[in-house]
C-alpha cells in the first residue's frame, strides 16, 4: 500500500506540473485579440473623425481668409499685408493638418501594438518575451516615423 500512495502521490504531482506548462486558452487568446483589433479600430476612427474636422476648419478658415484678402484688396491698393497673413495662415493649417495626421499615425501605431501583444499571449516563456519584445520595437519606429513626418510637414509649413 505504499509504493502504491507514493506512484499514485507521484502521478498526481506530474498531472499538476504539466497543467503549469500549458499555453494560455486559445479561446481567450482569440477574444483578447479581437477586443485588441476593436479597440484599436475605434482609437484610428476617432483620430481620423478628428483629422477631417480639421481639415474642414482649415478649408473654413482658407474661404474666409480667402474672401476677406479679396475684399480688403478691393478696397485699398496694397494687398501684401493680405498676402502675409495668407501665407501665415496657410502654415498655421498645414502644421495642424501635420498635428492631425500625427495623431491618426500614433491611433494607428497603438492599435497594431495592442493586437500584438494579445497575439503574444498565445505564447508561453521566453517566446512570449522575444513576441512583446518584437512588438514594443514595431511601436517604437513606427511612433518615431510618425514623429518624423509630423515634425517634417511642420518644418517645410514655417
Amino acid at each position: 500500500m505504499n509504493n502504491f500512495a507514493k506512484i499514485a502521490s507521484g502521478a498526481a504531482l506530474a498531472v499538476a506540473l504539466s497543467a503549469c506548462n500549458q499555453g494560455p486558452d486559445p479561446a481567450k487568446v482569440q477574444a483578447d485579440i479581437a477586443k485588441a483589433q476593436a479597440d484599436g479600430q475605434k482609437k484610428i476612427t476617432d483620430a481620423k473623425a478628428d483629422m477631417e474636422k480639421v481639415i474642414a476648419s482649415v478649408r473654413k478658415d482658407s474661404a474666409v481668409d480667402r474672401a476677406d484678402a479679396k475684399e480688403s484688396a478691393a478696397k485699398s491698393d496694397a494687398s501684401a499685408p493680405a498676402t502675409d497673413t495668407t501665407a501665415a495662415d496657410a502654415a498655421a493649417a498645414k502644421k495642424k493638418i501635420a498635428e492631425a495626421q500625427y495623431s491618426v499615425d500614433v491611433a494607428t501605431a497603438e492599435a497594431e501594438y495592442g493586437t500584438a501583444l494579445a497575439r503574444c499571449e498565445s505564447t508561453t516563456g521566453d517566446a512570449e518575451k522575444a513576441c512583446k519584445d518584437s512588438a514594443k520595437a514595431k511601436y517604437d519606429a513606427d511612433a518615431t516615423t510618425a514623429k518624423g513626418k509630423r515634425d517634417a510637414a511642420k518644418a517645410s509649413a514655417a
